[in-house]
């Protein structure tokens, strides 16, 4: 069950070709996705530095590219939605069965975006930060002696999404949307997992940002982000050890897990960094959080999470045709 959203326009039917862009923290990634018959795949894509003096007229020109190799792709995007400047939980709500779950949605929904603003304007170090909604959805809902609505929902802040919507149009390119790339990922990971038996986490480890979500019973739980620069220094030991505090400083941020899962994903283009697979997988866990046993640890390619916004098409698909059944 989808709730109706500002940043998502409605359309009738989802185009089977469309742009995905992912911005990245030091690489932004630019794919035209095709969708047909319950799956997704890349037809085309480019790469670009962020840190070019000239980031727009290349991004322009590399769109431009795209839109003339595939003509029949809508110049529509959706948007990957990551990093310190965003956030995604997912909230049980409970109440008695009289309750309507709309009510119930929507009671969340304001409970979350306060959250959201409070942690964002936390760790941002902004009291004024502005917080909107990027997505929201019902993922479940229970109903024995209490109904319970599991809902899932992103934000970022009013800065994040206007650069990046701004970039988007004077690419020539219609804005369908943001979306959460660890929810998409996660979406896809879920589908092989079967249902309900993903536990995980995921490191989106970026150039200079690192992101770690965790999951239980194939739903993202929640996200929380840190700064880092990944930089080729004299000293990648020392480097890696400070990162690996940082990551565990961040698990500890994490209230309420009475066990961490015994896996962990490794996404982003910085997690090819020499030697932090190594580290990763020979870290004490345990010693400091409440792991049962060495997690198993699992690279994915760099392309996997911002492929994975072809989930975006295929969940949006789905709705139209339940809709029409």
């Amino acid at each position: 069950m989808k709730l109706k959203l500002p940043s998502f326009k409605t359309k009738k039917e989802f185009p089977s070709q469309f742009f995905a862009i992912d911005f990245g923290g030091k690489v932004a990634k630019i794919f035209v996705l095709n969708v047909s018959e319950g799956s997704y795949s890349a037809l085309g894509s480019r790469r670009l530095d962020v840190g070019e003096d000239n980031f727009e007229e290349q991004f322009k020109e590399m769109v431009a590219e795209l839109r003339a190799e595939f003509p029949e792709a809508e110049p529509l995007a959706v948007v990957g939605a990551s990093g310190p400047e965003t956030t995604a939980f997912t909230t049980v709500v409970r109440g008695s069965p009289g309750h309507g779950i709309e009510d119930l949605a929507k009671h969340a929904q304001n409970t979350a975006e306060e959250s959201a603003e409070k942690e964002l304007s936390l760790s941002l170090g902004d009291q004024k930060i502005g917080v909107t909604g990027l997505e929201s959805e019902i993922l479940e809902v229970k109903e024995a002696d209490k109904l319970e609505v599991f809902i899932f929902s992103s934000f970022a802040t009013a800065s994040y999404q206007e650069k990046r919507a701004q970039l988007v149009k004077r690419a020539g390119l219609e804005l369908w949307g943001f979306s959460s790339l660890p929810f998409n990922l996660i979406t896809d990971l879920a589908k092989e997992a079967g249902e309900g038996e993903l536990n995980c986490l995921i490191f989106d480890v970026g150039g200079s940002k690192t992101e770690i979500s965790l999951v239980f019973g194939g739903q993202l739980m929640e996200t929380k982000s840190f700064w880092w620069d990944f930089v080729e220094n004299g000293n990648p030991t020392a480097f890696l050890d400070l990162w690996l505090e940082a990551v565990s400083s961040t698990l500890s941020d994490f209230e309420g897990v009475e066990l961490f899962p015994p896996k962990i994903y490794l996404a982003g283009g910085a997690s090819a960094f020499p030697g932090l697979q190594e580290v990763v997988i020979s870290y004490p866990w345990s010693r400091d959080h409440s792991f049962d046993v060495a997690p198993e640890v699992i690279p994915l390619p760099e392309e996997r999470l911002p492929l994975s916004l072809g989930q975006v098409a295929l969940r949006i698909k789905e709705e139209s045709e339940e809709e029409e059944a």
